[in-house]
């Protein structure tokens, strides 16, 4: 096994707009800047890739008064490929999904409390 083999291998790369909730897109923005060496947009993709591994599909209460925000993110092919399939099984908008995976990534953190 190589040093290196714990990232993903290099795949394409598909522009997708998502509506993200304003809080989520700021906790990640957060983590983004203090906490690790990694771009949102790979952030994004670990919070798709623990979704689609756990298949944790819990719709979270969301605030009255949440503002969404129109993002584009870089997301993985396989990773999207996964996406469309749970949107077929649990009959999910693609946009909640990807809320739903940052909402849970952000749990597991200890950022945000259920």
């Amino acid at each position: 096994m190589s040093i290196f083999s714990k990232f993903p291998p290099k795949e394409k790369l598909i522009s997708r707009t998502y509506e993200i909730d304003l809080t989520l897109y700021e906790k990640l923005e957060h983590l983004s800047t203090t906490t690790y060496d990694v771009s949102i947009n790979k952030l994004v993709n670990t919070c798709l890739e623990h979704l689609l591994s756990t298949k944790n599909i819990a719709l979270y209460k969301r605030n009255r008064n949440e503002i969404s925000v129109f993002r584009t993110f870089l997301i993985r092919q396989s990773l999207l490929e996964g996406l469309y399939k749970l949107k077929t099984e649990y009959n999910i908008s693609l946009t909640k999904l990807v809320n739903i995976a940052i909402y849970d990534a952000l749990i597991d953190e200890g950022i945000l409390k259920k």
